[in-house]
């Protein structure tokens, strides 16, 4: 299988750069679950490791956090780390909170959470168009 990394159109080619990686990053994340029962998603290999289902909610949490964090300059509030906090830590509480969930369930919430990146980086790319835009009305 051949893989070409190349900007996508509707943002800035190093922004287009990065949401292609993202997507790749995502496609072959998704494949390597496919099918997978719930039991097997639960499936912890130690007594201190992640299931893979704790795995994929914690993707879906650190690119939340970096939203939260990076995009909106905040912290994560009240609610937000009810709803992320264990799957952002993993950990003791992570394996306790996170199972008997569907792939489904999984694939969900790193949809929801990417959708939001893209609107986000969209936005980036309208506000670096509209300031370049600005300067060069200056002149």
């Amino acid at each position: 299988m051949e893989v070409k990394i190349e900007p996508l159109k509707g943002f800035t080619p190093q922004i287009g750069h990065l949401v292609s990686q993202m997507n790749y990053a995502r496609k072959t994340t998704l494949e390597s679950v496919s099918g997978l029962s719930t039991s097997e998603l639960d499936f912890l290999p130690s007594y201190d490791g992640n299931s893979i289902g704790a795995l994929l909610l914690h993707i879906a949490a650190v690119e939340k956090g970096f939203q939260i964090e990076i995009f909106e300059g905040r912290r994560p509030n009240e609610q937000e780390m009810l709803e992320w906090g264990s799957p952002y830590s993993l950990g003791v509480k992570g394996r306790k909170d996170i199972n008997g969930n569907p792939l489904e369930f999984y694939i969900k919430k790193l949809e929801e959470v990417r959708n939001r990146t893209l609107v986000y980086c969209n936005i980036e790319v309208q506000t670096f168009a509209t300031e370049k835009c600005r300067v060069l009305h200056l002149f």
